[in-house]
């Protein structure tokens, strides 16, 4: 591979995946927390924080706000990138940014005052009743994973870290960040940037000891319809598109959609990215290797 790869954590990150994970609520039946939780959070929270958590899009904005934390120079603690991004001028924040992107918010200031609020009020209102013992857990992850990193061939650990993703090192990629996050797992969220790529990505991180890990129950109901066993037999060893997957399986783009988001969150796909697209999948053996050896501890 011809980028670097990096693991960082730090609470400030887990922050941001939350509020993806509460703007992204109608699709709350693939995460792991649930469809109840963004309802008990929405609960308590101001009706001002909630109009403009309402408006918030997951767009471009967002995107630049990714990557202004990710260059924060102090992430020790939130409120470290609150007062920080408080104290840039506009122009200090175009500076900030225009090595990385050429395209930018259309009012600087007036984006710059939102997502403050956003940041600073979701802190107050619900991240920082979080229980430390998570963000304890994300920064133990975390250190794990650097250490595993310098041992490992980065194509190998990139997918196990991953749970199945190879970033492809065209386009110009020289860096790839993996943040480990809780909120949204067992989805992965990719930002691009050109050079750089940041991967905030599911580490079967539990808030609680549970009898049964939700990665192993994850993986047992996706191998539970015919259709996602057929496709991945059809992927047997060979890298496909979308599009043949969905020529061989006879079935809707929807359904296929559906089937291939279920088999990868399970970890049973490779998915080959380039920039923020996945271009093909492979079918996924450890993943099936991983499932067993996790049915047979638990069973024994």
């Amino acid at each position: 591979m011809d980028y670097e790869v990096e693991v960082h954590f730090q609470p400030v990150y887990e922050l941001i995946s939350s509020i993806h994970t509460f703007i992204c609520k109608k699709g709350s039946k693939k995460i792991d927390l649930g469809t109840a939780w963004a309802a008990d959070v929405a609960r308590g929270l101001s009706p001002g924080l909630l109009a403009v958590l309402e408006e918030t899009d997951l767009d471009n904005d967002w995107k630049l706000l990714n990557l202004l934390i990710y260059l924060c120079p102090d992430k020790d603690h939130v409120e470290h990138v609150l007062e920080w991004l408080e104290g840039l001028s506009v122009g200090e924040i175009y500076e900030t940014l225009a090595g990385h992107v050429s395209i930018f918010p259309a009012q600087m200031e007036q984006y710059r005052s939102r997502m403050i609020f956003l940041l600073s009020e979701w802190n107050r209102q619900y991240f920082s009743s979080c229980t430390p013992d998570l963000m304890e857990k994300l920064h133990q992850h975390a250190e794990e994973r650097r250490q595993a990193l310098a041992g490992s061939p980065v194509a190998d650990f990139v997918n196990k870290t991953t749970n199945g993703f190879y970033f492809m090192p065209g386009d110009g990629l020289r860096k790839l960040v993996l943040i480990p996050q809780y909120h949204f797992q067992p989805i992965n969220i990719i930002y691009n940037f050109g050079a750089l790529t940041i991967c905030h990505y599911a580490g079967k991180i539990q808030a609680s000891e549970e009898e049964i890990s939700p990665s192993m129950h994850r993986t047992l109901r996706s191998l539970g319809e015919k259709s996602r066993l057929k496709i991945l037999k059809s992927l047997g060893g060979e890298r496909k598109s979308f599009t043949e997957i969905v020529r061989q399986a006879g079935l809707s783009k929807g359904i296929v959609h559906d089937h291939i988001s279920s088999l990868r969150s399970a970890g049973l796909l490779h998915a080959y990215i380039e920039g923020e697209n996945v271009t093909a999948y492979s079918l996924r053996l450890e993943g099936i290797q991983q499932m067993n050896e996790q049915l047979f501890d638990y069973l024994k």
